[in-house]
């Protein structure tokens, strides 16, 4: 037990989190307590305002026993964590740094008025009434997405007007969960009233945007953005589904400077602090352009592994670290052109037909494929008997796995994770 004996309170922890938490390395240094799950924060009939309640009487009871609170799953871990940390007066990411990231119009606006040229133009749309063809200031094709996005649900091209009617009805019938737990945190906090003009549930309806599809992941720490690395993104073709996550990038590093230029302008302006980021960018080579796509107020924890695996370094220790009022370091880790001797990939398992899960890894599989290849880390996300829609998933496609590997070039990458899917038996029964 480390600090004193006092502990981290770790706010609804996903499964990712856990297992990362429990390396012999983090269980050593960091004394944890966990409140809630994340599979809990998105079962029916779960409670947000009336959890948080809860937790800041638990934690007030027992104030001296905690010495941070973090949270590292963006929603609702993370504002829940602020709000809770705000209570017991310990330092945090602020809870308004957080929803300008979360809030995608809020987000939009506040982008525009740093970094105007990284910004598309954008508008709110009000999904409680049916559009009419003048509420849209923007031509077809457009992008659209939640104001709180999750998921990529809703998140689509949308190429007319009667499109854009279909998803403004789909968007009542499938945001208002995820929608009335924002703003019912939104609610709790002490934000100004002018950031409750647009509730979470709105579509926001942007140019639509193209290009090479990049993550830029760093943290803020001491009034100071550092930038780590930039994460290449794959689609399955034909799709918006993600194939894999590659690191690190083969962009131009003098595109990957630009890009993190952009990012220090933003993050200062929002005011992120104590916590990581991650910014989606896209690269249009024909125009030599950068749009910036949204940001997220915390670690990706998904490219976690692939960070440990390249440059040595642990996201999960860093963001603790940073939570208990200590520099997390890693400075040197940013260079797009340091040569880094290998390439990292989380290699997303999906399929694009509905069906009965009815077989997935044992332990034993799952064991044999960590013997074969040390460095993976394996995400099982289904279970057997349910639907694979039964769990979150994004509009085209269900993921049942991942994979994080690494190799010593691309080629050899790809040829290892075909290697790994031998050894991870998954078994569907097609639902027609």
């Amino acid at each position: 037990m480390s600090d004193g004996g006092k502990r981290i309170l770790v706010i609804c922890p996903t499964a990712r989190d856990r297992a990362h938490f429990s390396r012999p390395a983090i269980r050593r240094a960091y004394d944890l307590e966990f409140r809630g799950t994340d599979e809990a924060t998105h079962a029916p009939g779960f409670d947000g305002l009336q959890f948080l309640n809860e937790t800041i009487r638990m934690v007030q009871g027992r104030r001296e026993a905690f010495q941070a609170v973090v949270g590292i799953d963006d929603f609702p871990a993370c504002m829940m964590a602020a709000l809770v940390a705000e209570s017991l007066g310990l330092p945090s990411p602020s809870f308004e740094s957080l929803f300008l990231c979360q809030h995608k119009y809020y987000s939009r606006v506040r982008q525009r008025e740093v970094i105007p040229e990284a910004t598309p133009r954008f508008h709110a749309l009000d999904i409680s009434r049916d559009p009419a063809p003048s509420d849209l200031p923007l031509p077809f094709p457009v992008f659209i997405k939640p104001a709180k996005s999750y998921l990529s649900i809703l998140a689509r091209r949308i190429e007319s007007f009667p499109d854009l009617a279909r998803a403004v009805a789909e968007a009542r019938l499938r945001l208002a969960p995820v929608a009335h737990m924002f703003d019912a945190l939104l609610g709790a906090s002490t934000l100004d009233g002018n950031f409750r003009a647009i509730p979470g549930s709105a579509l926001i309806v942007e140019d639509l945007l193209s290009g090479h599809q990049v993550t830029l992941d760093g943290y803020a720490y001491g009034g100071q953005v550092v930038p780590l690395g930039v994460v290449d993104s794959f689609f399955f073709p034909g799709s918006l589904s993600f194939e894999r996550f590659e690191y690190p990038s083969r962009l131009p590093p003098g595109v990957q400077e630009r890009m993190a230029e952009v990012t220090k302008r933003v993050i200062q302006h929002i005011g992120l602090d104590r916590t990581f980021f991650d910014i989606e960018f896209f690269y249009r080579e024909e125009d030599d352009s950068i749009w910036l796509i949204e940001i997220n107020g915390r670690m990706s924890s998904q490219f976690a592994p692939l960070y440990r695996m390249v440059d040595g370094i642990d996201l999960y220790a860093m963001q603790l670290e940073m939570a208990l009022g200590r520099d997390p370091g890693g400075r040197e880790v940013w260079g797009p052109e340091r040569n880094r001797g290998l390439v990292s990939a989380s290699f997303v398992m999906r399929t694009f037909e509905n069906g009965v899960v009815r077989r997935i890894p044992s332990a034993e599989d799952v064991g044999r494929l960590e013997r074969r290849f040390p460095e993976a880390f394996v995400e099982i996300l289904v279970r057997e008997g349910e639907k694979l829609s039964d769990e979150l998933q994004d509009d085209e496609s269900y993921r049942y796995g991942l994979v994080a590997l690494a190799a010593e070039d691309r080629k050899a990458l790809l040829k290892r994770y075909d290697e790994a899917k031998n050894f991870l038996p998954f078994e569907f029964t097609p639902i027609r």
